[in-house]
């Protein structure tokens, strides 16, 4: 099952930021479906923003109107960094309007609406800032998030570059950039810009987490569990650091460890769906449908609009005989998601485990227009066609399954069976000899049991033999009394 969690750098409660000042500061605020990191696209870096330049005298005024412009700036200054923004904004307006040259009064100001989340009045502020004093790194990074949380991530990427220029170690600027170049796919710059954000401060347990996530995103596992584990020996309460690497112990095969970790970022927040989503899927790896269900029951109260737990829990249920709930919840995901290539096909899995031939091959048709390289659609499509007596529309399907994916083992059986049926045995001979011998470790005796039928109709009864020795075998070893008998009639026949 999938494995997936947002990044949400407000939830990590994690400090982001270098010494206020001249630096970037926080201010006062993130099939059974094969395991997954969390995609970039769903990450979120809110309370980021930087700190601006020092007041410009040490001395705060009263709130008068006969406050001077500076006198007035360094009020804002003292009233933002306490968090009262609303008595701050009254004093940068004051102060703007008695010097309308104060470039981080307008950063200030625009820093106030960003967290208010009024970004076009802040992108006004920002701006003017700029205009005023070019040379900005503050207001250029303070830019870049906004545009950022915008989903402008070309002038972000362009402002956080021009931060940098004039910063070098400017630690959030890497930071987002690093988030940018994920959504991007550019896993190996994003993981270089997280691990110098680690050298600019090794103590920063953000940048560990987020550079975990992407090597989670690169299937480095081994390395990822050492970054979630550096930032929670930093910072031990954060409920997804626990989560992430609970992530990475699933894809490693260290199921007890993945999921005392999804146990403790459960623990640690108890409102975080992604965590019950994930701890599921532990759940259903250990042979455990009832728990992963109840997980998936919670994640869904907690976040019903979280796909991957309508396609989880629909994946349970198909697999305990619940067909109908498993079709409601891939009917959900495409509620949400309508461009969801997999939930057509789980969707279409469900119908045809039903007996709906005719709509399962409409949904996994429909799968296939969303992907037209997904092999395993093209798989079940030929199955579903099989199953209505299209013996030639599943060899079709089986062949363009295997141009997709040449090494798809389960397509060599499936169309050397089909080839059978037509009395092809020839191309029935070629690919489940191709099957048989791609995986050498095979217990499957249909195979077998299927080749020693096409070497017989082709006259070779001493390799029939053979294979169906081998059949007999392994449906003994596997307790299918029916498939053992029926061998030995096809033996008795040779």
């Amino acid at each position: 099952m999938k494995l997936r969690y947002a990044i949400l750098l407000l939830g990590l409660g994690l400090m982001i930021g270098a010494t206020p000042g001249r630096g970037y500061a926080q201010t006062p605020a993130a099939e059974v479906m094969e395991p997954e990191a969390a995609g970039p696209e769903e990450t979120d870096l809110e309370g980021l923003e930087p700190a601006p330049a020092e007041p410009e005298t040490s001395e705060p005024e009263a709130a008068e109107p006969g406050l001077s412009a500076i006198g007035a700036y360094n009020l804002g200054v003292e009233r933002y960094n306490s968090g009262d923004y609303t008595a701050a904004l009254e004093a940068f307006d004051l102060a703007i309007e008695k010097d309308s040259s104060l470039a981080n009064a307008y950063l200030y100001r625009g820093l106030i609406y960003s967290e208010q989340g009024d970004y076009d009045r802040a992108l006004i502020d920002l701006n003017q800032a700029l205009s005023l004093d070019p040379g900005n790194a503050n207001a250029l990074f303070a830019r870049g998030s906004v545009y950022y949380r915008q989903g402008e991530s070309s002038q972000a990427q362009t402002d956080f570059n021009a931060a940098l220029e004039l910063n070098p170690d400017a630690v959030e600027a890497y930071l987002y950039r690093g988030l940018i170049d994920s959504e991007q796919g550019r896993n190996d710059l994003a993981i270089e810009d997280f691990s110098t954000a680690i050298e600019l401060t090794p103590d920063n347990p953000t940048a560990y987490v987020l550079r975990g996530f992407a090597l989670e995103r690169e299937n480095n596992y081994t390395a990822a569990v050492a970054d979630f584990s550096k930032a929670i020996e930093l910072n031990g309460d954060l409920p997804r650091a626990y989560m992430g690497r609970g992530v990475s112990y699933y894809h490693l095969g260290l199921f007890d460890a993945a999921l005392s970790d999804l146990n403790e970022a459960v623990n640690r927040d108890p409102e975080l769906a992604r965590a019950y989503l994930n701890r599921s899927h532990v759940y259903f790896r250990q042979g455990r449908p009832s728990r992963a269900l109840e997980d998936l029951d919670r994640a869904l109260a907690l976040n019903p609009e979280l796909a991957e737990a309508y396609m989880s829990r629909g994946t349970v249920r198909a697999s305990q005989g619940n067909l109908g709930g498993a079709q409601q919840d891939f009917a959900q995901v495409l509620q949400l998601n309508p461009d969801s290539a997999m939930a057509y096909k789980q969707k279409g899995d469900a119908l045809l485990q039903a007996g709906d031939a005719t709509a399962a091959i409409a949904d996994y048709t429909e799968a296939l227009f969303l992907d037209p390289a997904y092999a395993e659609a093209f798989k079940a499509r030929g199955d579903a066609r099989l199953s209505t007596g299209d013996v030639f529309g599943a060899i079709d399907d089986y062949s363009q399954a295997l141009a997709a994916q040449p090494s798809y083992l389960e397509a060599y059986s499936a169309r050397g069976s089909a080839y059978l049926q037509v009395n092809q045995p020839q191309d029935a001979y070629q690919d489940l000899t191709q099957a048989i011998v791609s995986a050498s470790n095979s217990a499957d005796p249909r195979l077998f049991y299927n080749r020693g039928v096409v070497r017989a109709r082709l006259g070779d009864d001493a390799g029939a033999r053979r294979d169906f020795e081998q059949a007999a075998q392994l449906f003994l070893q596997q307790g299918e009394a029916a498939g053992y008998r029926q061998t030995l009639t096809q033996m008795s026949q040779l």
